[in-house]
């Protein structure tokens, strides 16, 4: 087997596994202020959203997964609420959205094209994003394809820009494990596959598999989301469908080019100590003309739980500035 075959064997394995959850919670209760609806985008698909808080501007938040929910960082993030307001929403296939399962229908491009149909739905003349992770890669696509219909990012956690250091990075993360965290992350993998909706399963999965993600890994920050929210349903369908399809609709991608035209003002937010390549960040920084970079020494995956007091500031001075 190749070298380049066995790089992406594994990330296909680990990728579409990447932003569960480590700590069983309930989905987040709606503030009595916040609001909830549907906007249709197009061929019966429905997007569930919420909305809160209030300011000058609108901040529309790309969650992780994908085929997870807004839940698992929605409350988190809440604070910046307190200047702008915030939409956040199941993507396709996952939570309260509809649950598409089919290859067509996950298509990653689908994600794209949704996005756009959401800021016609709210009438936004130019969207403000907010990307963590899987979310990230979303907001590279629809800049890509939409860049007169964008005013400003915010990429946290940023997938690279190149499909082959994904690959890079998962297969070090993988031999980075002592063999018996990865017996016991096979046995519960196929426990989980042979059971999808069981959300014992997910988050006991997950403490293990988010150990390196957090800056300090034994003493990680606290968070009030939950990456295993959603019904029985969304979970099955995440497994059997939108972890099937929508990472493979991407293929080897390489998006250097297509960013290097996209001129919107982007902020990147990236720990040192995140399995996603610090090399992959820059590269937003680097290729973007009008990129910067804030680095976070000792932070992982999750800088607005890690280090909240540096990100929260540094996101109402970007979109202040913007």
């Amino acid at each position: 087997m190749s070298r380049d075959v066995l790089k992406w064997l594994l990330v296909s394995l680990f990728v579409v596994q990447m932003f569960s959850c480590s700590t069983a919670k309930k989905d987040a209760a709606p503030s009595p202020q916040d609001q909830e609806g549907y906007a249709e985008v197009g061929n019966g698909v429905r997007l569930f959203y919420r909305m809160m808080g209030s300011g000058p501007d609108t901040l529309v938040v790309l969650h992780g997964g994908p085929g997870f929910t807004m839940d698992y960082f929605l409350e988190d993030l809440r604070p910046l609420a307190a200047h702008h307001v915030l939409l956040f929403y199941d993507q396709r296939g996952a939570g309260g959205s509809t649950l598409v399962s089919d290859s067509a229908s996950l298509d990653a491009q689908r994600f794209v094209d949704d996005l756009e149909a959401l800021r016609k739905h709210f009438s936004i003349a130019s969207l403000n994003l907010l990307g963590h992770s899987w979310g990230t890669g979303v907001a590279a696509l629809y800049a890509m394809k939409y860049p007169d219909h964008l005013n400003t990012m915010i990429i946290v956690g940023a997938l690279p820009l190149e499909q082959h250091q994904l690959a890079d990075a998962f297969a070090r993360l993988a031999a980075g494990r002592d063999s018996s965290t990865l017996l016991r992350m096979r046995e519960l993998q196929e426990a989980r596959v042979a059971d999808p909706a069981n959300a014992d399963l997910c988050h006991q999965y997950y403490v293990l598999w988010f150990e390196p993600f957090y800056g300090v890994p034994d003493d990680p920050a606290p968070s009030k989301g939950d990456f295993c929210a959603g019904t029985a349903e969304s979970r099955r369908n995440k497994i059997n469908g939108v972890d099937q399809f929508t990472f493979a609709s991407l293929g080897k991608w390489d998006w250097r080019s297509g960013l290097s035209k996209v001129k919107t003002p982007t902020l990147v937010i990236h720990g040192t100590k995140d399995p996603l390549p610090l090399e992959g960040a820059r590269a937003w920084d680097d290729v973007l003309p009008n990129g910067e970079i804030l680095q976070l020494e000792g932070i992982g995956h999750f800088p607005y739980i890690e280090a909240p007091e540096i990100f929260f500031k540094a996101v109402n001075e970007f979109l202040r500035a913007n």
